[in-house]
């Protein structure tokens, strides 16, 4: 299966963004959501705070699967999911 990665902006997002997008004329309907962590150093070193966020991917609704981390800002780490099919 190929991959193709479009980056946009959703603003005031609160819980789920649902797309429908058409693949070869198909429409396919995929819903996103976009949680943000806390992502300061004062909770520990990199590796501490790694390891508190792979915890929380891997407990995260197993409805839904990681889909990107973003880079951190403002001690928030951004962290997308994808409703699984």
């Amino acid at each position: 299966m190929q991959n193709v990665r479009v980056q946009f902006t959703i603003p005031n997002v609160e819980k789920t963004a649902n797309l429908d997008i058409y693949v070869n004329g198909e429409e396919r309907k995929m819903k996103f959501r976009v949680e943000t962590f806390d992502w300061n150093s004062e909770n520990g070193s990199s590796e501490d705070l790694v390891n508190i966020l792979r915890d929380r991917i891997l407990n995260y609704d197993s409805e839904w699967e990681l889909y990107h981390i973003g880079a951190p800002y403002e001690d928030k780490i951004p962290v997308t999911f994808k409703f699984k099919d």
